[in-house]
């Protein structure tokens, strides 16, 4: 139960970092846009987008398996903020994402195979 709390706790925060990035991207915010992409990153995992970058596909996946036990919530969530992203490897690490979710077998949004081959365009 508890590491339920701190999973839902996680999604909780890159849902409010991803909320953040999406309404200072509208208001053309770049350096706000980075700002709450760093905390985000920081608060929920403490490591920053270029650690994040730097990670291959099993270990990224991992990052989203707390305990051992994958989260589909979790990875869900990262995936979604680093689609906000520019950078090609956080696209690459985003698709790896999505495709860990629906390997999994779990819940995953409508359009998610639409989202992972945007991602690979």
């Amino acid at each position: 139960m508890i590491q339920k709390d701190v999973i839902l706790r996680q999604v909780q925060q890159l849902a409010q970092a991803l909320a953040n990035i999406l309404f200072n991207k509208r208001e053309r915010r770049p350096d706000l846009v980075e700002d709450h992409m760093t905390m985000g990153l920081r608060d929920v995992f403490d490591r920053d987008l270029a650690q994040l970058q730097a990670l291959n596909r099993d270990e990224i996946v991992e990052l989203c398996s707390p305990g051992s036990v994958f989260s589909s919530e979790l990875t869900l969530a990262l995936a979604d903020l680093l689609r906000e992203d520019g950078a090609p490897e956080s696209h690459e690490r985003a698709a790896w994402l999505y495709e860990a979710a629906v390997e999994a077998g779990e819940l995953v949004p409508m359009d998610i195979h639409d989202r992972i081959e945007a991602l690979r365009a």
